[in-house]
């Protein structure tokens, strides 16, 4: 509760004391919404790089996938031509 003296908290109601705490954090949630420009009341609201990253991170992993079963498929030919 900075700024207000303790003797003004005291004969305050509960209704003062809790805007006057909430107050600093009212604040700095406006400012953390000046500072992210797409946000919801639950959570930022990804952009469009941060979803294309995603899809990429994805694709990269489909792929990798692939290309270990293929080897193992190759491998297991091998192993049967033995």
């Amino acid at each position: 509760m900075t700024g207000v003296s303790p003797s003004a908290v005291a004969s305050a109601t509960r209704q003062e004391r809790d805007r006057a705490r909430m107050e600093p954090v009212k604040r700095a949630h406006h400012r953390a919404d000046l500072a992210v420009c797409c946000t919801s009341a639950i959570r930022p609201i990804p952009s469009h790089h941060f979803i294309q990253e995603l899809t990429m991170a994805d694709l990269a992993f489909v792929v990798t996938t692939i290309a270990v079963f293929a080897l193992v498929a190759l491998v297991a030919r091998g192993v049967a031509k033995l």
